[in-house]
């Protein structure tokens, strides 16, 4: 069944393209963020060096996806919340996801020019991504660039927690049916 008919039947809950885009998204960004915590715990060495590796490949595919998550986003509905939101509620969501898709590709970008303007390549699943910064003038903006990156992951941190905790705010407190649209559940 394709998404377009899958959304056509239910109408109340995401279709199974867009579902699958977000959880595994959601799965990328979380190990992105723990593996790079990890990460600075470890004593220098190879699981450090892979861990590093995971975290560059695995902010690629951030990037890559974020473009065909906002395509569905642009060219298929979004279900209704039932009940619905207050104005107010409708605008701070609409911040909060602003927030994620921005920081879902500045975060990859940032990490890209930095590691380049370092002389060091990023490669993707054994591809070597091509250089935007290839002129050693830019190794005294690595480390300024390295900061924002690291300030803006601690942002995304935040915004994926609060992202988590609206879900089941939305579901146990306020009873909506914004969290079982996104699992394709029946709410009892």
């Amino acid at each position: 069944m394709s998404a377009l008919n899958n959304a056509t039947n239910n109408p109340s809950v995401y279709d199974s393209v867009w579902r699958g885009l977000h959880w595994v998204m959601a799965f990328l960004v979380i190990s992105v963020l723990v593996v790079i915590e990890v990460k600075g715990e470890l004593p220098k060495g190879e699981l450090r060096r892979q861990l590093m590796s995971w975290h560059k490949q695995a902010g690629v595919a951030v990037f890559l996806l974020i473009w065909a998550r906002l395509w569905w986003r642009h060219t298929h509905r979004t279900p209704a919340i039932v009940p619905p939101l207050s104005d107010f509620m409708k605008r701070l969501a609409g911040l909060a996801h602003l927030g994620l898709y921005a920081l879902m590709i500045l975060l990859p970008v940032l990490g890209v020019l930095f590691q380049q303007a370092r002389g060091n390549e990023v490669v993707f699943l054994g591809w070597t991504l091509p250089w935007i910064l290839n002129d050693t003038s830019w190794i005294h903006y690595a480390k300024p660039m390295k900061s924002v990156h690291e300030w803006l992951g601690n942002a995304l941190i935040w915004l994926v927690g609060l992202h988590g905790a609206s879900a089941f705010f939305h579901h146990w407190i306020r009873r909506d049916n914004t969290l079982v649209r996104m699992l394709n559940l029946r709410r009892s």
